[in-house]
């Protein structure tokens, strides 16, 4: 059985509109969401054997500010161009690719690509309470984490995989 863990980086910074797309950084609530969200992982008992990563400075910055609360030990992100505002067939490429020593694995990414890839893998074992949540939206900072029973990642498939947890920024209060 192998862990999926999706987030959707946090709030960004529209502050400067000649800033690309892709340069523009996390904001002061963006920075506070990251750090706290490091308490939710831990919470759940999520150690990442790796972690994928847009290149996008927001993203990039997500993982700085969760990297800077969690405990040591925690692994050098691959920083992937593909993750870039990928849509969901190249999300699920990039996990494919993983190594048979990756029991859980951390993707950082943006919407709408990374919303669509969460609900294309949720299977018929996730609650409907879940279920009917993530439907709704997945906002900045949201995190799923997935169940795959998968023995390798390259047997990853949509609708298969059991959703045991999402937590959004509005959440996380409750989880510290």
């Amino acid at each position: 059985m192998r862990r999926l863990a999706l987030l959707r980086h946090a709030k960004s910074s529209w502050e400067d509109l000649r800033q690309t797309d892709h340069a523009r950084p996390l904001n002061s609530r963006g920075q506070r969401d990251a750090v706290a969200l490091a308490e939710t992982i831990q919470s759940l008992g999520l150690k990442f054997d790796r972690v994928l990563c847009s290149t996008a400075t927001r993203t990039r910055e997500t993982w700085d500010g969760l990297m800077g609360a969690l405990p040591k030990g925690s692994p050098t992100p691959r920083y992937l161009e593909e993750l870039y505002l990928a849509e969901p067939e190249k999300l699920l490429s990039a996990v494919r690719r993983e190594g048979e020593a990756v029991e859980t694995l951390l993707v950082i990414g943006h919407n709408d690509g990374l919303h669509e890839f969460a609900l294309g893998l949720v299977g018929d074992a996730t609650e409907l309470v879940l279920r009917d949540r993530l439907s709704e939206k997945f906002p900045t900072a949201a995190l799923a984490v997935f169940h795959c029973p998968v023995a390798v990642w390259s047997a990853l498939a949509w609708q298969q995989n059991r959703l045991t947890a999402l937590r959004y920024p509005r959440d996380i209060e409750g989880d510290a």
